[in-house]
């Protein structure tokens, strides 16, 4: 028998023009009289069922999820996502950014560029202060801003760099501007690369699963590339070029094994050597 407020027996029960509304006799009776409108409510059982199995997903596919958290920009709902197994919390902007960590998130993916000292400030203090921060870097400029930056500071930032697509909003769209910001980064005692970042969301017409396989495969070898500049680049000896482990035990990155971090309609952040 179906919990009365699981997830099969709502939504198998409600009309689809009705989703979204008050819960019939099930909905308690002050909802509507002591709570400020508009308000969202949860059903606690379909939450747990949605964490869970989207946790599963990631771990059956060997990546680690980092689930995007600017659309609730719930803190409670993010440690439940934590507790249950995810990597780090995805977001958007340096103030959510701070936000989360003034409520107890301790990693962040950030999938955009840092851009403007006001908000490098905003993650200096959280990078100081114990958060664990990756942002991305798509232009040679931004990455001279950011060692610039964070240098004077004293901090490391830990960056990806993002690999666009045609047409796109961001990101790097060839093997020569990839080159062209890792030697950037490269030069940057203040900057350390651990990955390449890309978002395959942009992708469409024509077969469009073929084309974000292929995408996706342009994210490994650039990842693969990224990881064989390592100990020849210039800077290297200074911050270990190439691709950062990004594990506690500190193990150095192998691109074959590498497990993606995936947020909701992202392609993989690969970020971190997979388990042995």
């Amino acid at each position: 028998m179906h919990h009365p407020l699981s997830p099969v027996s709502v939504i198998s029960s409600v009309p689809v023009i009705e989703k979204g509304t008050p819960y019939g006799a099930s909905t308690p009776a002050k909802l509507l009289r002591d709570v400020p409108l508009p308000a969202a409510v949860v059903l606690a059982p379909a939450l747990a069922h949605n964490i869970a199995w989207m946790q599963r997903f990631a771990a059956d596919h060997g990546a680690e999820l980092a689930p995007h958290g600017k659309t609730t920009m719930t803190p409670e709902l993010f440690k439940r996502q934590l507790a249950a197994g995810a990597w780090g919390i995805t977001l958007a902007t340096a103030v959510q950014t701070a936000a989360a960590h003034a409520h107890g998130i301790e990693r962040v993916l950030m999938v955009n560029q840092l851009v403007g000292e006001p908000n490098m400030a905003l993650v200096a203090d959280a990078i100081a202060a114990g958060l664990d921060y990756y942002c991305v870097v798509d232009g040679v400029d931004n990455v001279r801003a950011l060692g610039a930056f964070f240098a004077t500071r004293g901090l490391r930032l830990q960056v990806l760099v993002e690999l666009g697509v045609a047409g796109g909003r961001c990101g790097c769209r060839d093997a020569d501007q990839v080159a062209a910001v890792v030697a950037a980064i490269a030069a940057e005692p203040a900057l350390a690369l651990v990955g390449v970042e890309g978002y395959e969301g942009l992708i469409h017409g024509g077969d469009e699963v073929a084309a974000v396989r292929a995408y996706a495969a342009r994210l490994v070898r650039r990842c693969a590339a990224c990881a064989r500049a390592g100990p020849g680049a210039r800077g290297a000896d200074r911050h270990r070029l190439g691709l950062q482990v990004v594990r506690s035990d500190r193990r150095r990155f192998r691109p074959r094994r590498a497990a993606p971090a995936l947020h909701a309609g992202a392609a993989p952040r690969l970020l971190r050597g997979s388990r042995p």
